[in-house]
């Protein structure tokens, strides 16, 4: 069965919670001591050399959390020191168990009436456990002014599950200034939507998933449109190649890419692709390029343009198993032409990028002639020349999944967790990846590793999920070796191999 790990809303979780309490069977304190039994062990590996602790509690079972995870630190030697915040609610049954085990291990308790009296250790570790996922309203009053200290001060701060005051979905009408800055957060069972969009990740910092053992026969039935891709999901997606496989059977592409004096992007996508397990693949480019390219990919096939300086029409009667239009294309008027005549010709998978989507932005009436097997792969102003402007970054999510769904195609969002939405509407977020692939060229070669995985013959959720792990890998494979500020996109594509290795042999995954 293949792999899907889920996000779920927040009010999904606490039915789990539920199910998992009821079907186990196991009390909801017993669930939240072993959630936070995970939570510490999960810490004192991370945090081996802190001496010093701050629990920050609320009255919720957020706040029983932090009081378990305090005792337990506790009892492995840790000074805590436990802060508790009246956070309006009243106080919850297990809050109040964990509150009072807390004193039975000898701990203390103490009160924040006004933020001024809160005060902390400046090499003490903050464990922020106020609020959790089930917020669903800005914070207030003492709270948010506490809040707004502890993100004032240099201490590094974790959060148990969730950053206090982060909604786990829309923060759209949110007070960001009343939300915890956490430069870690460590997230039982799922990550929160919230988690995966860009406004928020000053909040959330580095996250894990910690696993705390929730009822798996829930898990996978309860119905989510929300999913992110590990490499283990990747290991489990890839195809084996056979012992008997041939040229043929792993794919014939065609690349259209190229302009007079932009021959760079031609070139990084055939590499990748090339790199990238295709077959056969072929390279429509104007004439002008074609000595570049011959050079610089002799693998490929050239399949030249009857003009020499743009793509003004592809005319062969070859079939091929997928397209990839658009790196460095440019948008004449003939190419405007071409790219309509190939949206009604070619009705196999279309891989479509960079000015290919730049050309469909500027002439909406093309949009009519996408089909299901066109792939989109806009960074996010290219998405906004399609699709207009949104308000935040949940509201971008949403237009994402609507353009999809109107258009019956498949996009990729290509940026920080990279974000895959089908023609039902569903979205797939990337965990791999790094700011060092901020560079020009990076979607070329993405283009070229869809071409090859297209060609392959994998439907285009898997084209898509596989693919931008595997370049994403490709990228922190560089970063390890070169730094930010050295990866390139020859370098990513010339990397891809390595990639492949790491995902086909999962057991190379802890060597590399």
């Amino acid at each position: 069965m293949k792999k899907l790990n889920k996000v779920f809303l927040t009010a999904q979780i606490r039915e789990i919670d539920k199910y998992t309490i009821e079907h186990e069977p196991i009390t909801s304190i017993e669930l939240m001591e072993r959630a936070s039994r995970v939570w510490c062990e999960y810490f004192l590996k991370k945090f081996a050399s802190a001496s010093s602790v701050v629990v920050m509690t609320g009255c919720g079972n957020n706040g029983g959390d932090g009081y378990a995870i305090a005792r337990m630190l506790k009892q492995q030697g840790k000074e805590v020191v436990v802060w508790q915040l009246k956070t309006g609610a009243s106080v919850t049954p297990d809050c109040e168990v964990n509150a009072l085990r807390w004193k039975e291990a000898g701990g203390e308790i103490f009160a924040v009436h006004f933020s001024e009296e809160f005060e902390v250790k400046t090499d003490a570790v903050i464990i922020d456990a106020i609020f959790g996922s089930g917020l669903n309203r800005k914070v207030t009053g003492i709270v948010a002014e506490v809040i707004r200290k502890l993100n004032s001060l240099n201490n590094i701060v974790v959060a148990v599950d969730i950053p206090s005051g982060l909604m786990g979905e829309d923060n759209s009408v949110n007070d960001r200034s009343a939300i915890v800055c956490a430069d870690y957060t460590f997230t039982f069972q799922f990550p929160k939507l919230s988690f995966f969009l860009p406004e928020n990740a000053c909040y959330v910092g580095e996250w894990y998933v910690l696993d705390i053992g929730l009822h798996p026969v829930v898990m996978e039935s309860v119905p989510t449109d929300w999913y992110y891709t590990t490499a283990e999901v990747v290991s489990d997606l890839m195809p084996r190649p056979g012992k008997f496989d041939h040229k043929g059977t792993n794919g014939c592409g065609l690349l259209i890419a190229g302009s007079y004096g932009m021959m760079g992007g031609a070139i990084l996508a055939a590499r990748s692709a090339i790199c990238s397990g295709i077959g056969l693949l072929y390279c429509h480019i104007p004439q002008r390029g074609s000595d570049i390219v011959q050079i610089a990919v002799p693998e490929a096939v050239l399949d030249m343009d009857i003009s020499s300086f743009c793509f003004s029409g592809e005319k062969s009667s070859r079939e091929y198993d997928a397209v990839a239009v658009g790196p460095a294309l440019g948008c004449a008027p003939e190419t405007v032409s071409a790219l309509k005549e190939l949206l009604l010709r070619r009705k196999q998978k279309i891989i479509i990028d960079a000015d290919a989507l730049n050309i469909l932005a500027g002439h909406p009436e093309l949009l009519d002639y996408l089909h299901r097997g066109c792939l989109l792969t806009p960074h996010m102003k290219e998405f906004e020349r399609l699709a207009g402007k949104s308000a935040n970054d949940f509201d971008r999510l949403n237009k994402l999944s609507i353009f999809a769904r109107r258009y019956n195609v498949y996009i990729i969002l290509k940026g920080a967790y990279s974000v895959i939405a089908t023609p039902e509407g569903q979205l797939y977020f990337n965990m791999s990846g790094n700011p060092g692939m901020a560079k020009g060229g990076c979607g070329d070669v993405l283009t070229g590793v869809l071409l090859a995985l297209a060609a392959n013959g994998m439907e285009l959720l898997d084209v898509a999920r596989i693919g931008v792990f595997a370049h994403g890998l490709s990228g922190d494979l560089l970063v390890r070796e070169y730094g930010y500020r050295g990866v390139t996109s020859h370098k990513i594509a010339e990397q891809m191999g390595k990639a492949w290795k790491i995902l086909e042999n999962p057991e190379n995954r802890n060597q590399n």
